[in-house]
């Protein structure tokens, strides 16, 4: 049997479970995993997994119980577990296949326990039990009867339709999994709108790992600035597999995420990188190479691209620029090409210092009523343990303690190296350990609100998923860009009468984010900027 592929382009798609504030009340399985989730308050179970039974409260997932014991794996366990349905509560057979003895509890499929040993069994029937349907009460034929109610506790029919609040953590979370002392740069938000595209085809068990990720709550929308700010969400279809794909699918995408629908031939990637190129104000190029989209398995590509250029409101002047000391990580001293502003006294420059962190914000200009701002936060220590545990709520309060330079009394000397550098991420590899798995297996991927999977031969699932980014951060101001591919296959005191010096000179994470809605739209870490030798010249 074929498979057809999906692949995934640009900022890689992951799955990131939602990091939760303990139940101190309770106590439960989910609260010693890592990350850890509190117990819910109650006991309706939405979805269960081979940790335990999973609720929703407060918009958050919570853990049911103790989990499952693995000692008593071996006499509560049961076949049809891989194949995603639960275990049989009781022994009671009414259906036997070629993988096993099947019955029917609370309306759902089950698996017969292996411990089961005094069974009521049925005429054997050749129908595949996920193909039939069932109704309660049960007294029809198998084959005759179908499913009203959605399934509680079976994980591969389960979707949470209440609200659900991605992990606040998310923006973050490839920093970490990534934290390599070197260079790097993602779009947390073109990631997430990737993977919101993709959630929107899956089904069941599928779903409900990308749900644990990004939530299913709505992004905000930004509309396109020419050639300052550019968001595009894309669906590229191979021409001959375009009547397979669901309408209501190309029409979701269409009308919640603007995405343009595009036939493709995939002769070449040509078409796909030229609109890469476009959305991405020309930044990103040749993403893709001709023979990823000439593979006879790849039917679609689910895209999105950001982009901004934009100039600070107050500019470095060049005449300033000059070779000073930057200090990497091993305590290396290298001679880096570093921006200067004197005596800076502004509403949109902010700095914040204290024993463990230095923190400068600077204010690029605001275009058609949407504004940035860039954050460099700079550890005493090393970078890569204090972005090992950042979080949200560390920046929230960064923002509450930042002091603007136009409250002091005598402004502050600003010093921080140009950088430019582009950075791949690993996004398939990175989604797959933040809990997004079965969306790349070709037997478990279940995309059956994409596409319709009676007229294919196999299943559809995603080959790989892809992110690069790039960034120029200058005297003038910053251009940055980013593209998401998934590629789908078939089968983010006393005031010293002298400036306050605020000096970046030792590696740096930031962020660059809307001012007013505070969504990141690029982080990453700088631990080796510009050298003055390769720059001096222009000067």
């Amino acid at each position: 049997m074929n498979n057809l592929t999906l692949f995934f382009l640009g900022l890689v798609l992951i799955n990131i479970p939602t990091c939760l504030s303990q139940n101190e009340d309770k106590q439960c399985f989910s609260q010693s995993l890592k990350p850890s989730y509190p117990c819910c308050e109650g006991n309706k179970i939405v979805f269960t997994d081979k940790d335990g039974d999973w609720g929703v409260e407060h918009n958050k997932w919570c853990g049911i119980g103790n989990g499952n014991d693995p000692s008593e794996e071996l006499n509560e366990s049961c076949f049809s577990v891989v194949l995603g349905y639960n275990c049989c509560e009781k022994c009671k057979v009414v259906l036997t296949d070629k993988d096993g003895k099947w019955g029917v509890e609370h309306n759902k499929w089950c698996g017969i326990k292996d411990s089961c040993t005094s069974d009521v069994e049925v005429e054997p029937v050749p129908n595949d039990p996920k193909e039939v349907e069932v109704k309660d009460p049960i007294q029809n034929d198998p084959k005759e009867v179908e499913v009203k109610d959605p399934v509680q506790n079976d994980p591969k029919e389960v979707e949470v339709k209440e609200p659900v609040q991605n992990d606040p953590n998310f923006d973050f979370a490839f920093l970490k999994i990534e934290n390599n002392k070197k260079n790097m740069l993602y779009s947390p938000l073109s990631i997430e709108y990737a993977l919101k595209m993709l959630q929107e085809g899956a089904s069941n068990h599928t779903y409900a790992e990308i749900n644990k990720v990004i939530g299913n709550t709505e992004l905000s929308k930004y509309t396109n600035i020419d050639n300052i700010l550019s968001l595009a969400n894309g669906l590229f279809i191979k021409d001959v597999f375009y009547e397979n794909v669901i309408t209501e699918y190309i029409n979701t995408l269409k009308e919640k995420y603007d995405a343009e629908v595009i036939e493709d031939p995939f002769k070449s990637a040509q078409n796909a990188n030229q609109w890469i190129e476009d959305k991405t104000l020309g930044i990103i190029k040749n993403i893709l190479d001709d023979e990823t989209i000439t593979d006879p398995y790849i039917r679609m590509l689910i895209i999105n691209a950001v982009a901004i250029d934009m100039e600070w409101i107050i500019q470095f002047n060049g005449k300033e620029t000059n070779g000073e000391s930057f200090y990497k990580d091993d305590g290396e001293e290298i001679i880096a090409t570093t921006m200067f502003l004197k005596e800076t006294k502004s509403e949109y420059i902010a700095y914040y210092i204290n024993d463990d962190i230095t923190v400068l914000t600077m204010d690029l200009k605001e275009y058609e009523g949407r504004q940035f701002e860039f954050m460099a936060i700079m550890p005493k220590e090393n970078l890569s343990g204090y972005v090992e545990n950042i979080s949200k709520e560390q920046i929230n309060q960064i923002d509450k303690e930042l002091i603007l330079s136009l409250n002091t009394p005598y402004g502050f000397n600003v010093k921080i190296p140009k950088f430019k550098f582009d950075y791949d991420l690993k996004l398939k590899d990175d989604l797959i350990k933040l809990g997004i798995t079965d969306a790349f297996d070709e037997v478990k991927a279940d995309f059956s609100k994409m596409v319709d999977l009676d007229k294919i031969d196999g299943n559809i699932y995603v080959k790989d998923a892809l992110h690069k980014a790039d960034i120029e951060f200058t005297e003038k101001g910053v251009k940055a860009a980013a593209v998401t591919v998934i590629i789908k296959f078939e089968l983010g005191g006393v005031m010293e009468k002298h400036p306050i010096d605020v000096i970046i000179n030792k590696p740096f994470m930031f962020i660059i984010r809307d001012k007013n809605s505070k969504d990141i739209w690029f982080t990453g870490t700088v631990y080796e900027p510009n050298l003055w030798e390769n720059d001096k010249e222009a000067y």
